[in-house]
């Protein structure tokens, strides 16, 4: 018996293999039941002689909701690697609990999650193609295995290259792909079985923006057509922010905080948290104000406000609002309005001029209306009335980034 070795795949597979069955290797029809779901899961490493053992997930709880997109975040050696190889069983749990789909595969054998992975697709940070393949070939390489038949696997794997627009590369070789094909082949193959769970480790940190975007469209739509649960592995924050809905924040091998993604990025409660979504949800004060900003009112100085804009709000008009209510211009220093999990969320650093009053008016007012805002400090007026224009109408400037 021949037996195939390849690096995309979890196992050895034999050529002989029964073809595929995807009625008993996980029972996907209860909605109510998480895709995937950890309690209390450890994973230590033995010690080496002379080294202490080393624990690379402590206590991680974490719910895939079936359908959902799911991101988990953290910096280099927080242990997202070894999370996700904890769900497709590459790895076993040292302590805690493993569930897919309600049945608890914690201990299962490796003859069980044979049957188990063939539900489970992966993605792979560098695509792990076969060279000597073609395109048809690499996607159509798991159902050859399985033992599909050649009618069947010709039908699924058109379709496959059609859903990732690859139609007009089958004949091609990965040589004469660009990355962003090259991880449509990916993921082509990892849809060739069917599966019930994507996971996504690093799936796009080994290409371009632009790229990036693309890819995570595709797979929003694989999502959304085909109802395939994704669970992604990624240190890339608009990663997060442009596909999941959902978002787990690891640090030291354990989860310090998890969410919707809009309520974590717009109000973090961690430390960690915090720092990641900085670039997505900060606006910088401006080095031509930073400069100036003291902590106490002068003669003449502008109160300097950072306002958020969350849900509705991101589009409302504040800074007429507040001319209208103040009866005197508002300076928009800087800001920027994002979608996040497709709802926006604005960001405006204001300068209200007059005397503390004045200021104080301006915060009663942002209260009233239900804004998010930080006291940043006060700026001298003539420095803000040099370089920032007044601003009293609902539209956007030419200093505001929309993106």
């Amino acid at each position: 018996m021949t037996t195939l070795v390849f690096e995309g795949f979890y196992e050895p597979f034999s050529a002989s293999a029964e073809p595929i069955d995807r009625t008993d290797a996980l029972p996907v029809q209860d909605v109510d039941v998480p895709a995937v779901r950890l309690h209390e899961v450890g994973k230590t490493w033995r010690a080496r002689p002379g080294q202490p053992s080393f624990s690379a997930l402590t206590d991680v709880d974490l719910e895939v909701r079936k359908g959902s997109i799911v991101g988990v975040i953290g910096p280099s050696g927080a242990g997202k690697s070894t999370l996700v190889r904890l769900v497709n069983g590459l790895e076993k749990a040292t302590s805690g609990r493993i569930e897919l789909f309600g049945e608890d595969v914690t201990e299962l054998s490796e003859t069980g999650w044979r049957d188990v992975r063939r539900r489970i697709g992966m993605i792979f940070q560098h695509f792990n193609l076969l060279s000597s393949r073609t395109v048809f070939d690499n996607v159509a390489l798991p159902l050859e295995i399985a033992g599909v038949d050649r009618a069947a696997i010709r039908s699924r794997v058109e379709g496959l290259l059609e859903l990732v627009g690859l139609s007009d590369k089958a004949e091609r070789y990965p040589a004469e792909l660009s990355g962003g094909q090259k991880q449509r082949v990916g993921i082509a193959r990892a849809l060739s079985t069917e599966p019930a769970i994507l996971l996504c480790d690093e799936a796009t940190s080994a290409l371009d923006p632009e790229t990036t975007r693309s890819i995570l469209a595709l797979l929003k739509r694989i999502n959304r057509e085909l109802g395939v649960t994704i669970l992604v592995i990624t240190h890339e924050i608009p990663v997060i922010k442009d596909l999941c809905d959902e978002v787990a924040v690891i640090e030291n091998g354990r989860i310090v905080e998890s969410g919707s993604v809009f309520d974590v990025f717009t109000a973090p409660k961690h430390p960690t948290t915090a720092r990641f979504v900085e670039d997505v949800t900060s606006v910088d004060i401006p080095s031509y104000v930073r400069d100036r900003v003291t902590a106490e009112a002068g003669p003449e100085s502008s109160l300097l406000l950072r306002i958020r804009f969350v849900g509705e709000h991101a589009t409302s008009p504040v800074v007429s609002r507040l001319t209208t209510t103040l009866g005197a211009d508002v300076n928009i220093v800087a800001g920027k309005i994002e979608a996040i999990a497709d709802r926006p969320f604005g960001t405006l650093l204001v300068a209200v001029p007059g005397s503390p009053p004045t200021g104080d008016a301006a915060i009663a007012a942002l209260l009233t209306l239900g804004f998010r805002f930080e006291i940043l400090g006060y700026v001298p007026a003539e420095r803000i009335e040099t370089e920032c224009k007044p601003f009293g109408f609902p539209l956007v400037p030419e200093n505001v980034h929309v993106a």
